[in-house]
């Protein structure tokens, strides 16, 4: 299902089972996997309308949202990011980072091809060298909590 006022860009994969509701954006390349979910309101009340408190949410560039991972409305993912099936998501995610269980916490950085960094950095698929730069961390403003 696909609400009003959704913006999708150009090559995104939304598989079986997956809502997107009014204030979420997927820019180009977004994977949503199987089942994944967006929230639009922080702390729903069937009893009480709160579409005037929808909280946007922003999914970035080539992110991927693996099965079952939730994402909780008001958040950034950031380009490349790589969120785990079954993850919650409750705050902003830095590009490039890998994110696991509930609450989600980062434990690795991913390439833009998918595949996890070594210690290095360095890509063991497509052998890209990245770096922790100052565009990285201009991005998002969690990323220097994350890397300390």
């Amino acid at each position: 299902m696909i609400g009003p006022e959704v913006n999708i860009g150009n090559g995104c994969k939304i598989q079986n089972n997956v809502s997107v509701y009014k204030g979420v954006t997927l820019e180009e390349g977004v994977f949503c996997g199987p089942s994944m979910v967006f929230t639009n309101i922080y702390n729903p009340r069937a009893e009480i309308r709160k579409m005037d408190q929808l909280r946007p949410t922003l999914i970035r560039r080539g992110a991927t949202l693996g099965a079952n991972c939730t994402i909780v409305c008001g958040i950034t993912i950031g380009r490349y990011a790589f969120i785990g099936a079954g993850a919650v998501v409750t705050r902003d995610v830095p590009g490039h980072a890998l994110m696991v269980g509930n609450p989600a916490r980062r434990i690795g950085w991913v390439c833009a091809c998918g595949e996890r960094l070594g210690k290095d950095l360095e890509c063991p698929t497509c052998s890209k060298k990245h770096e922790l730069s100052e565009l990285h961390m201009k991005e998002s403003r969690v990323i220097q909590e994350q890397i300390r």
